[in-house]
């Protein structure tokens, strides 16, 4: 799927003629222009002594203003602090202007200072103020335009590994194996083959049917793993330590769908539960207000390498784990932990939201 790639705009624009100088030069080819002193020399340095003051104006807010008190907590700081460097920048731009003005037409500074001075200064000021309102609306533009891009990205992203994720879900397999166990069921006459038709069509109703909605009730996603588990212990002759715990405050509590499924898979996978006697699943489900508690452990061969991984390094523990991280990042930001540890022959999962 095509990514979504930063727009051509006006404020592109802008920014590019930023980068270059080019407004800087017409800055100064204005400035110049409108200037009101006669003398060439003094124009010359005046202008450029006003577009430097602007370019470090400029720099100030962006790096320093914006940066570190544009936030919630400190917009009227931001404010104070906006109306005490504005008016200090433009008097210390005016005293700069007079003094020039001494050197170049050798003027006392008594026949400078006064009424001129004064409207020197208001000229600067009203300029100055100009430029900072323009830089703050440049800012807040291109903030709206990232976070528009950046959600059109996530948007693009989710919707792509939403697919890729469901078209997945039903491990080949296991629904080769699910068929094969109730075609022995039918075969022998087992009273439990109906009941796996039925638990195969549930599956497979969540996975195509309510797994296109962004969020489902707890409730479904429990009768899924419920299934997964019945038909996985179908397979299994004897007695098998699997469990799963449930304490469910609201089972309309909403998860994103197929959340858990991939760590469930994987308990079996690696739990050798049909080789050897002391294999086990323990899953726990639990939901209370607005919090929900995953924990799955199972047994791994004693040789599998031990691990202790948890947010980017989910990475590095399997392809399921990834599509969980993954899911976890698109649905719930940073509200969530995923850990995984193993150790001695166990295998821990802990998702908290």
């Amino acid at each position: 799927m095509k990514r979504p790639t930063l727009p051509t705009s006006n404020l592109d624009l802008l920014q590019r003629l930023y980068n270059w100088g080019i407004i800087w030069l017409v800055l100064f080819i204005v400035f110049f222009t409108v200037h009101s002193n006669g003398n060439m020399l003094f124009r010359l340095v005046s202008s450029l002594c006003f577009v430097g003051m602007v370019v470090l104006l400029v720099n100030l807010v962006n790096k320093v203003l914006i940066e570190y008190f544009m936030k919630p907590n400190r917009v009227v700081l931001f404010i104070l602090l906006s109306i005490f460097v504005i008016p200090i920048w433009a008097a210390f731009s005016t005293a700069l202007d007079s003094v020039f003005l001494h050197l170049i037409h050798e003027k006392p500074f008594s026949e400078i200072l006064g009424y001129p001075v004064f409207m020197a200064f208001m000229v600067r000021l009203i300029w100055f103020i100009a430029i900072f309102a323009v830089t703050v609306i440049f800012y807040y533009q291109r903030k709206e335009n990232e976070e528009i891009i950046i959600a059109q990205r996530l948007t693009s992203e989710k919707l792509d590994m939403e697919l890729r994720y469901l078209k997945s879900q039903i491990n080949p397999h296991f629904l080769f194996n699910a068929l094969n166990n109730i075609y022995s069921m039918v075969y022998t006459h087992d009273d439990n083959a109906a009941n796996g038709v039925l638990k195969l069509s549930e599956m497979l109703r969540y996975v195509l049917v309510d797994c296109q909605a962004d969020t489902i009730p707890l409730k479904k996603e429990i009768h899924y793993i419920e299934n997964f588990i019945d038909f996985q212990l179908m397979r299994m002759a004897g007695k098998r330590d699997v469990v799963l715990e449930q304490e469910i405050e609201n089972e309309n509590f909403m998860i994103a769908p197929m959340l858990l499924q991939p760590i469930i898979e994987n308990c079996f996978k690696y739990s050798r539960l049909e080789t050897h006697s002391e294999g086990y699943v323990h899953i726990s489900i639990r939901q209370k207000g607005s919090r929900f508690f995953f924990n799955a452990e199972n047994t791994v061969a004693p040789n599998a390498k031990s691990v202790a991984v948890s947010g980017a390094e989910v990475k590095k523990s399997g392809i399921g784990q990834v599509n969980v991280q993954q899911r976890l990042m698109l649905h719930y930001g940073e509200s969530y932990v995923f850990d995984i540890k193993q150790d001695n022959g166990i295998y821990k999962v802990k998702i908290e939201l």
